[in-house]
């Protein structure tokens, strides 16, 4: 797949996952906490179970393989999931969205650390802008807040997200080095997360009394597509996407979401768009147009090859 055509689906993954942050923000009204996490990781193995059908019983035989798809699955998808679905039940979407804007900074600072890819000068300061623009919207202009450590907690569950998000890319890139299918290590990732989420499933209803769930139709096949799509497909594309552009060059497309959410949140949440969040945006996306550039794919330790040819 040439680097053209990856860019354009990313482009489309970047739409669904902008309508994410919205649909998730309503079934969270109808759906029990865990309940929803684990329907919507359930819908998304089984979507990614017919899609590699013909390639499930693959394995890795490097063991690192096994590491980084572990890290991956559980940084990236158990404990992310969990922090941006708490996140979402307490913060506006459009707070989400800003915040999770500032995921190419935090992965530029993430390949420093890790992979020690030099940081130039509008880097640096791209990334002092970012963080600018989300601490206004964090403490909501005022410095008080962060004296008095007063904050909207589904902010700060949101920045978990950002964290787990960013750091998951190093295990993805990995991964994907040593030619591992990317559409696989979706796969584990989402069965993984499902397994994990359901014991927390039986404590949530049993602490209910065993609420009953949505019959609305429309509530699920929201949940359905959210499962499906921007979860599951959505997940193996942008794997993909990091297998060939790097981390660095997909995190650049993360830039669209706050605003394809944005839009999305005042057509179906009418939530307002506040001035804090304006401006927030403006250096929030300063940043990461300086932060972005010279980032090129990263150069990881070359480590044995698996020899499976699945470039799924």
């Amino acid at each position: 797949m040439n680097q053209t055509r990856i860019k354009w689906i990313l482009l489309l993954v970047i739409l669904m996952w902008g309508s994410n942050f919205v649909i998730t923000k309503i079934l969270l009204e109808s759906f029990p906490f865990w309940t929803l996490l684990f329907f919507r990781n359930l819908f998304a193995a089984i979507a990614l179970i017919w899609i590699v059908r013909k390639f499930l019983f693959i394995l890795p035989r490097n063991k690192k393989v096994w590491g980084y798809v572990l890290g991956a699955s559980v940084i990236g998808v158990v404990i992310n999931n969990a922090f941006f679905q708490l996140g979402l039940k307490y913060t506006l979407a459009t707070n989400a969205s800003l915040i999770m804007g500032l995921t190419p900074l935090a992965t530029a600072l993430i390949s420093y650390l890790v992979f020690r890819v030099p940081l130039h000068w509008k880097q640096m300061l791209g990334i002092s802008l970012g963080f600018f623009g989300v601490s206004l919207v964090v403490l909501e202009g005022a410095i008080t807040n962060l004296i008095n450590l007063s904050f909207n907690i589904g902010d700060l569950y949101i920045v978990g997200a950002l964290l787990t998000f960013s750091v998951s890319f190093i295990f993805i890139k990995k991964a994907t080095d040593i030619k591992f299918p990317p559409a696989i290590i979706s796969l584990y990732a989402y069965s993984l997360s499902s397994i994990c989420y359901f014991p927390m499933v039986i404590w949530e209803q049993t602490m209910k009394g065993w609420s009953e769930l949505p019959t609305s139709v429309l509530l699920w096949i929201m949940l359905i597509y959210v499962g499906v799509f921007p979860t599951g497909i959505g997940n193996m594309l942008w794997n993909r996407g990091i297998s060939i552009l790097g981390p660095g060059q997909c995190a650049i497309f993360m830039n669209g979401i706050p605003l394809v959410a944005a839009i999305t949140s005042v057509l179906v949440l009418h939530e307002p768009i506040l001035v804090l969040q304006i401006i927030g945006f403006l250096f929030i996306g300063s940043g990461v147009i300086l932060g972005s550039q010279n980032s090129g794919p990263i150069a990881v330790k070359k480590e044995e090859k698996e020899t499976t040819s699945v470039t799924m």
